[in-house]
């Protein structure tokens, strides 16, 4: 009586499946980095947070606004109108928890 051994190269499928799990990732920093500028973001008529946006793609998440104007309120001197740079660098935690979660799920 033998011993046998089947061998099965799932590689490729375990990475498919993580970059699928870093994808997703990606999407819902995305999501919350919107929500935490919105939250952030100086409004007067509510146009330039209603024009904020995330994007996320196989391996990152970004958020802006296309408005002319969004780059001069971000980096307004002294007037603590930022909204973008507190809305990722004050929630890194949140972020590497879901990053963290999708890769566990």
């Amino acid at each position: 009586m033998g011993v046998s051994f089947h061998v099965a190269d799932n590689s490729k499928d375990a990475i498919s499946a993580m970059k699928s799990q870093v994808r997703q990732a990606m999407e819902a920093c995305g999501k919350e980095m919107e929500a935490n500028a919105k939250n952030r973001v100086h409004v007067r008529t509510g146009a330039l947070r209603d024009s904020i946006e995330y994007e996320a793609g196989d391996d990152y998440a970004a958020v802006g606004s296309d408005l002319v104007y969004a780059l001069a309120e971000e980096m307004r001197n002294g007037g603590g109108h930022d909204f973008v740079k507190p809305a990722v660098s004050e929630h890194v935690s949140d972020y590497e928890s879901i990053i963290k979660s999708a890769l566990e799920g």
